[in-house]
């Protein structure tokens, strides 16, 4: 009898282990294991769309697997993110995520949120400059702080409600400015060229937007947005050494959805930075005016995402632009 029930456990240990099989291996299995989906929301050719193709130049030796881009263009990132939903959370399927996707999050509790995605590494941060033209009376950055703390000035930016409309309602709130008027226009060449022309007192713009009139002399910066000052403008102050508690940047990196095995996480990480600090991505930072420092993983990557969060709810519910 003894002997008989001995037999039975050893019958039911063998079946469980082999019943909890499956889930070791596909716990240990190799990753990746297959094609690795990058999702933009940028139409082929446009800057995110080809941030992604130039980071894929040199991932698939890092990674031992193709890469391939997903393109989803509609509803501002929405679709993209729809998208990455539908997918499994194992890291096969990463979005490119800019601040763009960030504010349509905000604005629709319906797409997968800020919370729902896990930062991996950053692919660009480009900083931005505050800008006027070369006959303005604006001098100083001093200057600027205290005309615009008497009356409303106008910055040249992108759309109502956009990255642009949020960077400068943080900068004016930091700096104790009466509330800016954004003076919206379809890009970075129109922004300079309004700006050139007098049009508008002054203007957020990346360096390499603004680098043929800043070279002519015909714009002038008065301070950065950068963290820490821009190799380029070694003399240039930021805003935060002004007492100005305030960022600006143009950044895209990758996230993966939440759910994702942290092994997975940290593998994308570090190959996504090694594939991203190579000659190629590198040239690619430099012929594109970008920062030459863009690439970093997911811990800053995270933080400076959750603080255009931030940012971005408290600018879009003050201007009336957030509903509930």
């Amino acid at each position: 009898m003894t002997s008989t029930i001995h037999r039975r456990h050893l019958l039911l240990a063998g079946a469980a282990a082999a019943l909890a099989a499956p889930a070791r291996l596909h716990a240990q299995e190799r990753f990746p294991s297959r094609t690795i989906e990058v999702v933009t929301h940028a139409g082929v050719g446009g800057g995110t769309d080809i941030t992604a193709r130039m980071m894929m130049v040199q991932a698939p030796a890092e990674f031992g697997q193709e890469f391939t881009v997903v393109n989803r263009t509609a509803g501002s990132g929405a679709q993209a993110l729809q998208y990455l939903a539908s997918k499994p959370a194992d890291g096969h399927t990463i979005i490119l995520v800019t601040q763009t996707h960030l504010l349509t999050q905000l604005r629709n509790a319906n797409l997968p949120q800020f919370g729902d995605l896990i930062p991996v590494a950053r692919a660009t941060a480009d900083p931005q400059l505050v800008l006027v033209r070369r006959d303005s009376p604006f001098r100083t950055a001093a200057d600027l702080i205290e005309a615009g703390k008497t009356r409303s000035l106008r910055f040249g930016g992108t759309h109502v409600g956009g990255v642009d409309h949020v960077t400068i309602f943080a900068f004016g709130r930091a700096a104790g400015l009466q509330r800016p008027t954004l003076v919206p226009f379809r890009g970075g060449g129109e922004i300079v060229i309004n700006l050139v022309g007098g049009n508008i007192d002054t203007a957020v713009v990346n360096p390499g937007e603004a680098e043929a009139q800043l070279r002519a002399g015909e714009l002038r910066p008065l301070m950065s947005l950068a963290d820490t000052r821009i190799a380029a403008f070694g003399e240039l102050p930021t805003a935060k050494e002004l007492g100005i508690n305030a960022t600006g940047y143009t950044l895209r990196g990758f996230c993966v959805l939440k759910g994702t095995p942290e092994d997975r996480v940290a593998r994308l990480e570090q190959g996504l930075i090694r594939a991203m600090s190579g000659p190629i991505y590198k040239t690619y930072l430099e012929n594109t005016g970008q920062a030459p420092d863009s690439v970093a993983g997911r811990e800053a990557w995270g933080a400076q995402l959750a603080g255009f969060n931030n940012d971005g709810r408290e600018a879009l519910t003050a201007l009336g632009l957030l509903r509930g």
